[in-house]
């Protein structure tokens, strides 16, 4: 009975341990990749409202995240910057051929 507790006990320990480092990991890196995140944005200005308005609408069609920033640039993350600079150059294509 005694050899059952002390694996028990020495069980217990282990758990406990596995499971505070697991907890510890997974913030650090959260914390990590958030910040990472912060540092990869850029933004743009369209002066046009009417192809700022393409852009945006395309935008929200292909679900790509943005915002408008306080001089109201886009602001965009640049894993998107690709796809976004197909959404400019096709907004300003139609913009063309449209007027």
């Amino acid at each position: 009975m005694n050899f059952k507790m002390k694996a028990y006990s020495l069980l217990s320990c282990l758990l406990t341990i596995a499971i505070l480092s697991g907890c510890g990991q997974t913030t650090t890196s959260t914390i990590e990749s958030e910040m990472e995140e912060l540092v990869e944005v850029d933004s743009f200005t369209v002066n046009n409202a009417e192809i700022k308005q393409d852009i945006i609408n395309e935008l929200i069609a292909q679900s790509i995240e943005y915002w408008i920033n306080t001089d109201a640039s886009i602001g965009f993350n640049l894993r998107d910057a690709e796809r976004i600079d197909a959404i400019g150059y096709e907004a300003i294509g139609a913009y063309a051929a449209r007027n």
